[in-house]
């Protein structure tokens, strides 16, 4: 069996791995990479290439499967596409798809902007986009599943029909947002037009088959900037806003507060995801001052926290009807990413 090839010194190229090569399982396959790793799956036509990333996150297999599926298909692309796989390590710690990025490592996903760092996962982020340079593919897909239980979505940085036709490849659902942290699809802006597609909750039954749909339907159609591939109407949200914790405070989930100092949420609150939530639903318990716990920034970095969130006797309730995005039970991503995303519907 042929086995990847390191051609740098941080990804392992793989040129058109045969079906016997993979293994009988996506977990098989990912035990079977080195390391970060570039697949190279030859089109019908080389003149032409379009590149996808998958498990930028440890924990979000989805976008793994569907390459998984792809490959022991014999799925023929229309075009050249390249395939990166970059957080391999994370992935393969026992049981598997557990980690979103190694303890005490970044989140590669917050490196893809200058000034970069000197940690691994900033060379990787750099030596990624560099081969993005190289190779300059058409665009951009990068897929992620969602922190919690939710519905499919995408993501993107910039407005214009070639990204509604990208996203709608997979989703009928778009987040337009201008909040720039140093993700991949930021490049939209100066590089190739790029896209985060959100294929729902890694534990969702019907997230890898997403994934393999859309991926399917990108590698076989020659024109992926037409909106005639789908017959879906892109239902679109713009710029979200993000709760985060403050450094100091931390984060439970149960019934009543848990925390003598910090932040209580319901457990079935991410049943918010995509729904909305209004001023009479109660979404958990704040100890101590909501401002000494909670801030939600806007991209001119004034604190909107006010704005749409307060106490009531400790509990903790929107000032306004809202829409939740990407809300999450772990509290882990909480910590080091954020609670959810939010936005003011167009018609309360």
């Amino acid at each position: 069996m042929e086995q990847p090839e390191s051609k740098t010194h941080t990804f392992h190229y793989w040129n058109n791995p045969a079906p016997g090569d993979i293994g009988d399982t996506a977990f098989e396959f990912l035990k079977l990479l080195t390391g970060p790793t570039h697949i190279h799956l030859t089109g019908n036509n080389s003149s032409r290439c379009r590149a996808v990333t998958t498990l930028l996150h440890g924990n979000e297999p989805s976008g793994l499967y569907a390459v998984f599926n792809a490959i022991k298909q014999q799925v023929k692309p229309v075009i050249d596409i390249h395939i990166f796989i970059p957080s391999v390590d994370a992935a393969k710690q026992e049981p598997g798809f557990i980690y979103r990025m190694l303890p005490h490592q970044k989140d590669i996903n917050r490196c893809f902007k200058p000034p970069f760092g000197d940690t691994e996962q900033d060379h990787l982020a750099k030596e990624l986009l560099t081969k993005l340079e190289e190779i300059n593919p058409e665009c951009v897909i990068d897929i992620h599943n969602t922190s919690g239980s939710s519905p499919s979505f995408g993501v993107t940085t910039f407005m214009d029909e070639r990204h509604d036709a990208l996203v709608s490849l997979f989703t009928h659902r778009m987040i337009v947002t201008d909040l720039l942290m140093g993700s991949l699809m930021e490049i939209s802006e100066h590089m190739m037009p790029t896209v985060t597609i959100e294929c729902g909750g890694a534990q969702d039954s019907e997230s890898n088959q997403m994934a393999t749909d859309g991926l399917f339907k990108y590698l076989t159609l020659d024109d992926v900037f037409s909106a005639e591939h789908s017959d879906l109407s892109l239902e679109q949200f713009h710029n979200p806003l993000r709760l985060e914790l403050l450094e100091g405070s931390d984060i439970a989930y149960g019934t009543y507060s848990l925390m003598e100092d910090g932040v209580t949420l319901l457990p079935e609150i991410e049943h918010f995801n995509f729904g909305y939530v209004n001023p009479e639903n109660k979404l958990g318990f704040v100890s101590g001052d909501l401002a000494a716990n909670l801030t939600v920034m806007d991209t001119s970095g004034n604190e909107r926290l006010f704005d749409y969130f307060e106490l009531k006797d400790g509990e903790l309730f929107t000032t306004k009807r809202l829409k939740l995005f990407m809300v999450t039970t772990n509290p882990e991503i909480a910590r080091k990413d954020c609670l959810l995303y939010l936005a003011e519907p167009d018609n309360p």
